[in-house]
């Protein structure tokens, strides 16, 4: 009996301790992730009806990025918003997460460079983790479809006509600072980066709460999720 018992304890802390990133999609529509990855493995092009969720099927030691794409055809090659144009031709919410740097945890953030097109909030098992939340209603600028926003580094729709960031890398100032729409992006989602260096890299400011580790990761990603944290800079 003790013998097993040992085998179910550590049968629970593995569970608990096991990476994982689950996509809830709570939109009234489908989307369509199209993933990127600098280091490790996740599933890639998943389309996740209205209502139901995904696993992503990452491996432990994934490094990358999870863009969101509205309006998909059937065959997801062409999207209104994001997925396989995610190199700039339309908006799109961004979640980026790292479970390399540091083996059982996972930094997590939500991006807002490459511009909106739906809701996010990334939460952990541990809710004593930040989650993170975004949502947005009347952009500066808006993009197709409904309450979708260019990217905060244009400083007009037509300047992001050929991308969602200016020709010449990320468009905010020397790839770094805000853009022209940044302050109204880290007003409206304080939590989320409105420019490259929103964490206060090279002194910029301001330095919000933009990215957290978590020591379980565990990870939710739930898209529309209708709120919006505002959870202060840590001291």
């Amino acid at each position: 009996m003790a013998f097993r018992s040992i085998l179910a304890l550590a049968t629970v802390a593995t569970a608990v301790s096991a990476q994982s990133l689950n996509v809830v999609n709570s939109c009234s529509e489908s989307v369509l992730l199209f993933t990127q990855t600098s280091f490790g493995t996740i599933d890639n092009n998943v389309v996740v009806a209205a209502g139901a969720s995904a696993n992503m099927g990452i491996s432990s030691n994934w490094d990358g990025a999870v863009n969101v794409g509205t309006g998909c055809t059937s065959d997801g090659s062409s999207c209104t918003t994001g997925a396989p144009t995610w190199d700039g031709s339309t908006p799109f919410s961004r979640a980026e997460f790292n479970f390399y740097a540091i083996p059982g945890s996972v930094t997590y953030d939500i991006s807002l460079i490459y511009g909106y097109n739906v809701g996010m909030e990334i939460s952990s098992a541990d809710a004593s983790c930040d989650a993170y939340a975004c949502t947005i209603n009347n952009c500066p600028l808006p993009g197709p479809g409904s309450d979708t926003c260019y990217s905060p580094c244009c400083s007009s729709a037509s300047a992001c006509s050929g991308g969602a960031l200016p020709a010449g890398g990320g468009g905010c100032v020397s790839n770094a600072g805000p853009g022209p729409n940044s302050a109204f992006y880290y007003t409206t989602c304080p939590n989320a980066y409105a420019f490259p260096d929103n964490d206060g890299a090279a002194g910029y400011t301001p330095a919000d709460n933009v990215d957290y580790t978590c020591s379980n990761a565990a990870i939710t990603l739930t898209l529309c999720p209708g709120t919006t944290s505002n959870i202060p800079k840590r001291k």
